[in-house]
């Protein structure tokens, strides 16, 4: 079957474009697989050093859990990934109509997934700032202890030290009149009434990863504008191998 010159480099470009993401995600995956059932990456050894180090809970939540579930979502994501690919490179590869526009319709799925996500994610920030605020809130008026003296307390103090602030919104969030040092410039003890007292941290987190904003949003438009292509490219084969049939 031969193919126009247009459909031939739509040809190559899936081929190489889903070759890619086929190594891409199958070692995603089988790093994943490693994470999970590697026992000398995550196994008891890790395990309990972990925990005569005391690192194995960071602000109440189990990092041994956490990096279990993460493997698992490595696994899920990798062979997605790895089946994606494989069907986008065998459709290319074997000018399989059939593959090419099941492929075609998982990534415009995808895509518009994508744009919907980020568009919900816009439209609702003020409502999503609002219940991060309000969980961190929650959290320093019923578990937190300004003694300091549990990992949940030691976590947050640490914040307050790497940031050079103090609650949630302000001071005012903290439980108690007696504030922790690291929520004053200088005054030892500290308290609400301080001179001295830190801003919120809210505000200063959230100013430090805005300054990532252009990186984000550039990467998420070339990926989405990448995706885009592959579905066009895809139905382009179609219609190409459609012709010659």
């Amino acid at each position: 079957m031969t193919l126009g010159c247009g459909a031939s480099i739509a040809k190559v470009i899936l081929i190489i474009v889903n070759t890619i993401f086929l190594i891409l995600g199958l070692g995603i995956g089988i790093a994943g697989l490693v994470f999970r059932f590697g026992t000398d990456l995550l196994g008891d050894k890790i395990k309990e050093a972990m925990k005569s180090l005391k690192v194995d809970v960071v602000g109440g939540v189990n990092v041994y859990d956490v990096a279990s579930s993460l493997s698992l979502l490595l696994i899920i994501v990798g062979f997605f990934i790895f089946l994606v690919g494989g069907l986008g490179c065998c459709g290319a590869c074997c000018q399989n109509r059939v593959l090419l526009v099941v492929y075609a319709i998982i990534v415009a799925i995808l895509l518009i997934a994508q744009i919907v996500g980020v568009a919900l994610f816009a439209g609702f920030r003020s409502e999503f700032d609002d219940s991060v605020k309000k969980g961190f809130k929650d959290i320093l008026q019923t578990k937190y202890n300004t003694t300091g003296n549990d990992d949940l307390s030691q976590s947050y103090n640490a914040l307050f030290n790497l940031y050079e602030c103090c609650g949630v919104d302000s001071a005012a969030d903290m439980p108690d009149n007696n504030l922790p040092k690291e929520c004053c410039a200088s005054s030892n003890p500290c308290s609400k009434s301080s001179t001295d007292v830190r801003s919120g941290c809210y505000t200063k987190l959230k100013d430090q990863i805005d300054q990532y904003n252009s990186i984000f949003i550039g990467v998420g438009v070339s990926v989405l504008v990448f995706q885009l292509l592959c579905v066009l490219f895809s139905f382009c084969l179609c219609v190409a191998i459609g012709r010659d049939e």
